[in-house]
């Protein structure tokens, strides 16, 4: 894992007793940037409801074609 060398402080330059080791996951806060629990489910169920729309379509599809073909 990176970890990156971090100033815990506003000053510059950074003084050495603010200074942390810190990887990307401690840097970075999720819901800083509004992902939370609610939007990762809303994300995932479109994404299903996407895929399953894809295979409905092309089972419909399949089927007509089938039913073209056979007149």
């Amino acid at each position: 894992m990176t970890r990156f060398l971090i100033c815990i402080s506003e000053a510059t330059p950074c003084p050495p007793a603010d200074q942390q080791w810190s990887t990307t996951a401690e840097i970075l806060d999720l819901a800083q940037f509004g992902v939370t629990a609610l939007e990762i489910a809303k994300v995932f169920t479109w994404g299903f409801a996407v895929v399953l729309f894809g295979f409905f379509m092309g089972y419909q599809i399949g089927i007509a074609l089938g039913l073209i073909k056979r007149l």
